[in-house]
This record gives C-alpha cells, sequence and structure tokens, in this order.
C-alpha cells in the first residue's frame, strides 16, 4: 500500500469523511501530518518528488494513515482501504495523486484549516500566492483584519498590496476586511482585492493610493448585499 496514495484519498474526500473522525483524533491527526510535511520539505524541498521517499517520511506517512482508519467508523476504514481495489495504491511514491488530490493537499486541510485545495482551487491558490507579498518576519506585529494566506508548506503570507508603506496597511484595506470578514475567508477577500471586478473595472488592488476609498468600500459592501452572507 502507497500510505501517501491513501492520504491523498483522503484529502479527495475530506469533506464528508473529516466530520465522521472521532474529534479526539483530530489533535493527533494534525501532529502526525505536520511531521510529515516537515520532513517532505526538509528532503525534497516542496511538493513531494517522484520516486522514493525517505524512511522517515514513509513511516509518518503510515502512521497517518493508521489514525485516520483508526478514528473512521469501522465501515468507512474499510470502504477506504478497499474502494477502488488495493491497485489503487500500489507504489510507495509521495507526489501519488488522487482525483487531483496529493498528500500535502490534506496537510493544508487539516494543519492550516486551508481548502484552497485540489484541483479546481489549487490553481487560484498558487495565483494569488504569486502575488507580491511578505512574511509576518518582515512586517512585525501587523493588524488582525490583514489578509494572512498559508503556503501549502505551512508558510503564512501577506499580500504587499494591503500596505501603504512599510508595516503601514491602508485604512479602506482594514475596512474592507470587515466588510469581507477576512478573518474568516481571507482566500476570498484576497481574490476579490486581485481579480477583475465588474464595479470597478479594475482588480480593486489597482486602486489603492488614488482616492477612491469611497468606491472600494462600496463595491465591497455591494458585494455582500448581491450575495447574502459574504
Amino acid at each position: 500500500m502507497n500510505p501517501f496514495m491513501m492520504l491523498a484519498a483522503v484529502a479527495a474526500d475530506w469533506p464528508r469523511l473529516g466530520p465522521l473522525l472521532d474529534p479526539y483524533a483530530h489533535p493527533a491527526l494534525r501532529t502526525l501530518l505536520a511531521e510529515l510535511r516537515t520532513g517532505l520539505r526538509t528532503h525534497d524541498r516542496g511538493r513531494p518528488a517522484e520516486g522514493e521517499p525517505a524512511e522517515a517520511d514513509r513511516r509518518a506517512a503510515d502512521r497517518a494513515v493508521r489514525a485516520v482508519l483508526d478514528a473512521l467508523p469501522d465501515h468507512e476504514a474499510a470502504r477506504l482501504r478497499g474502494d477502488g481495489g488495493t491497485e489503487r495504491f500500489a507504489g510507495t511514491s509521495p507526489s501519488a495523486v488522487h482525483e487531483g488530490f496529493d498528500v500535502m493537499d490534506l496537510c493544508m486541510l487539516v494543519i492550516d484549516g486551508n481548502p484552497m485545495v485540489g484541483p479546481l482551487l489549487g490553481p487560484v491558490r498558487e495565483r494569488l500566492l504569486r502575488a507580491p507579498a511578505s512574511s509576518p518576519r518582515e512586517t512585525g506585529p501587523t493588524d488582525p483584519r490583514l489578509i494572512v494566506l498559508t503556503r501549502e508548506n505551512g508558510e503564512r503570507q501577506l499580500p504587499a498590496f494591503q500596505f501603504e508603506a512599510g508595516a503601514m496597511p491602508w485604512e479602506v484595506v482594514l475596512e474592507v476586511a470587515d466588510v469581507l470578514r477576512a478573518d474568516r475567508d481571507p482566500w476570498g477577500a484576497a481574490d476579490w482585492w486581485l481579480s477583475a471586478n465588474a464595479w470597478t473595472g479594475t482588480p480593486p488592488a489597482g486602486l489603492l493610493g488614488q482616492s477612491r476609498d469611497p468606491e472600494l468600500l462600496g463595491a465591497a459592501r455591494a458585494l455582500t448585499v448581491a450575495g447574502g452572507e459574504w
């Protein structure tokens, strides 16, 4: 059995499987996946590479699989073991993918609470992470309303558009953060700032510092009114 493939399968079905896990198992699973992610970062410097994994990574993946199987109801654990036949979980490569998900996707889901994974949302995550950004270490203490995004390796970054100068944020960014509830959905808020916008005619981030703060705030409020709860 390839434990990396099985963990990828768990990631692909996480919205259903996550709530079925014994709640007491979640902290232990987070710890095991954090150990696995640290090992993969150390050995491969990023996403899991093709080929044989380090033995320590394989053992960490095995422990994470066991934690998942032990925490699931018996019928779900049996389904996970046998769903699709044993050949689906053959091999050893840590880069194994199931339905577009891999083990790093499960790490982001469980450790970071990051929903931007898989074949649909993963590319959106990567697009947003490519925007200029700084790390919390560089900016020092910041306003808790600022958008903070988490990379797949667990590193956190703050999109640079939020800052007027140095570590000083634009006031309208903080006001919009309250409207869009950026603390609860930082990815949605970042996407709003960095994507084309029918109301403003351009990505809102490009209008910062152009005396258009009321328009930006109005566009954010219009979104929440039109869409109900953001």
